[in-house]
C-alpha cells in the first residue's frame, strides 16, 4: 500500500501524502514528544518533519521502510529543537544501579493500577536524557528492533545496545527513588 500511494505522490499527486500523514502522525508524535517534552514543540516538529519528507521524498530509498526513514527525520528535527536548550549533564553510576534491586522495582511496580505505573514510567522518562529517553521510547513503546533504531538514530548498533542497557539502569533508578519517595510519604 505504501508503494502505491509513494508512486501517486511522486508522478504528481500531492494530495496522496496526506495516507503518509494519517498513517504515521501518531507514532511522529509519540517520537517528537517523548524528545522535546512539550506538547506545542513536538507538534511544530511533527508539522516541519513531514514537511522536511515530504520535500525529500524523492530520496527516499526503496529499501528500507518509510517508517524507518520517517523516523529518523522526526528524531533529527526534535533533536535539533532541543540543541538549543542548555544540555544537563548526567553521570551515571553503575554502582548505584547496582544497588537496586531490579526485581524490587518490578514487585511495587506491579503492585500499582495502569494509570499510575504509566504516570510512573513517564514521570521517570521525563528525568533522563534526552538520547535515554528516545533510546527507550524506540525500542519499548514504538517497538523498534536494535537494527531500526541504529538506522533512525545513526548510533552504531552495538552502541545502540550499550546505550540501551545503560538507559535501563537509569530508568530503574529513578523508578526506584520514585516509589521509595511514594512509600515514605504514604507512611508519614
Amino acid at each position: 500500500m505504501e508503494e502505491f500511494y509513494l508512486r501517486l505522490v511522486l508522478e504528481g499527486d500531492v494530495s496522496k501524502f496526506s495516507w503518509f500523514i494519517d498513517r504515521y502522525k501518531d507514532m511522529a508524535f509519540s517520537i517528537a514528544y517523548r524528545v522535546v517534552n512539550n506538547r506545542e514543540d513536538a507538534e511544530e516538529v511533527v508539522q516541519d518533519a513531514f514537511l522536511k519528507a515530504f520535500k525529500s521524498l524523492e530520496k527516499f530509498r526503496r529499501g528500507s521502510r518509510f517508517s524507518t526513514w520517517l523516523y529518523r527525520i522526526v528524531v533529527n528535527t526534535a533533536l535539533t529543537r532541543v540543541r538549543s536548550e542548555p544540555p544537563k549533564m548526567e553521570t551515571f553510576d553503575e554502582t548505584v544501579a547496582s544497588d537496586v534491586v531490579v526485581g524490587e522495582v518490578e514487585s511495587a511496580y506491579r503492585a500499582l493500577d495502569l494509570s499510575e505505573q504509566k504516570e510512573l514510567v513517564n514521570d521517570a522518562l521525563v528525568e533522563l536524557n534526552v538520547e535515554d529517553r528516545l533510546i527507550l521510547v524506540l525500542y519499548y513503546l514504538e517497538e523498534n528492533t536494535v537494527e531500526e533504531i541504529s538506522e533512525t538514530t545513526g548510533i552504531a548498533r552495538e552502541n545502540v545496545k550499550m546505550k540501551l542497557h545503560r538507559a535501563r539502569g537509569r530508568l530503574y533508578v529513578i523508578m526506584n527513588n520514585k516509589l521509595k519517595s511514594e512509600i515514605r510519604s504514604v507512611l508519614r
